[in-house]
């Protein structure tokens, strides 16, 4: 069914045509308790670990992205300057400021790289997400890690404690993931503006377009008006583009021609077309955060029920503690079609579980009280 799909088929989109193609792919493409007649199992499970945007590519962006494909064949740049408009527009910042990439994590482990050319050690908090840190450290990279405070947030007093001379990079994560807290904006500008006459202070905001809570701020303005400052963003999360593949980076414009130059890949036409039209689609990105709200409080209520201690969300994860080993957790849900993250030492007793659908999580609510609470 699904490659007898014609183009003008797709473009007209529908739901009737969506729902024949799912169920027509043996691997079940839309995994989540939605799709009428879908049953999770250990071989095909809800994929709740991974952070993924549950609701995929927004139809103009798929539009975009097959439209593209009349002229994917040649070399050249493609969409990029229309991408760059789009975002300078957003963000209030020039073309200058902006650099793309394959992912935003080739931006994290192109820093690493830099790291581990130029001599220096990263500073970072812990736990944290791990691509900028284990690339570096695999190449023979030095990496200080300072635990969160009793806040699970993290601790930029201690981080400033632990900075030393031979530091030359400072990577924080915000919001934070496995633990989706953030920093306090006024306290992170402060941070930043002090530590980069020191070394990069690099922000990586993956989780940004979720993030509901006045004490947030994004650093993008900070990054392109200072020195050894850089913010990276990525369309894997709002944006469904976790396969896509499309990172950006913003600071001055030195630092993103030194990016550019560590570079050794480049980003596709159809990803940076896709882009263009995703973030100009508002909708899309309005019902997603709806819809996440709403998969949050689902989990909150579950979890409030039974006096489940939580970190309460920024992004599009909770972490809960679970009073077993994160591998015993795993394999009981994994046995009822449910996959949930992989274990973030220390906090080996905790789960990350990331947001499905709505009813994704009264599935999840279904089988953690008959697995882990008996009713």
């Amino acid at each position: 069914m699904a490659n007898e799909v014609s183009r003008r088929d797709w473009l007209k989109g529908g739901s009737t045509l969506a729902l024949a193609m799912v169920l027509g792919n043996s691997r079940a493409l839309a995994q989540n308790m939605a799709v009428p007649g879908f049953v999770p199992t250990p071989e095909n499970p809800l994929r709740l670990g991974t952070n993924e945007n549950p609701y995929g590519l927004s139809r103009t962006a798929r539009n975009a992205i097959i439209e593209m494909f009349d002229t994917a064949h040649q070399y050249g740049r493609g969409r990029y300057g229309e991408l760059t408009e789009v975002l300078c527009e957003i963000e209030g910042v020039e073309a200058k400021n902006i650099t793309f990439s394959g992912g935003s994590g080739e931006i994290l482990k192109t820093l690493g790289l830099i790291t581990a050319v130029e001599g220096g050690r990263v500073l970072t908090a812990d736990p944290t997400y791990h691509d900028l840190t284990r690339y570096a450290e695999r190449r023979g990279v030095p990496v200080t890690r300072v635990p969160v405070d009793d806040t699970m947030t993290i601790d930029l007093d201690a981080m400033r404690a632990a900075y030393t001379d031979d530091v030359s990079i400072i990577y924080l994560v915000n919001p934070n993931n496995p633990l989706p807290t953030i920093m306090e904006k006024n306290k992170l500008k402060e941070f930043c503006l002090e530590m980069s006459k020191k070394c990069l202070v690099f922000i990586d905001e993956a989780y940004h377009e979720y993030v509901n809570n006045p004490d947030y701020e994004t650093m993008v303005p900070l990054a392109i008006a200072n020195d050894n400052i850089m913010v990276a963003r990525t369309a894997s999360k709002i944006h469904g583009f976790a396969g896509v593949r499309l990172g950006i980076a913003y600071s001055t414009e030195p630092l993103i021609k030194k990016l550019r130059e560590f570079m050794t890949g480049s980003t596709n036409q159809l990803a940076v077309a896709g882009a263009a039209a995703s973030y100009r689609d508002t909708e899309t990105q309005d019902f997603c955060r709806r819809k996440n709200q709403e998969a949050l409080a689902i989990t909150y209520a579950l979890f409030d029920k039974h006096g489940i201690e939580y970190v309460r969300s920024n992004a599009n994860f909770v972490f809960f503690k679970t009073g077993m080993d994160i591998q015993e957790v795993r394999t009981k849900f994994r046995d009822n079609g449910i996959m949930v993250a992989r274990p973030f030492p220390p906090f080996t007793d905790w789960c990350r579980v990331s947001m499905g659908k709505p009813e994704d999580m009264e599935y999840f609510a279904k089988i953690y009280e008959r697995e882990f609470i008996g009713s």
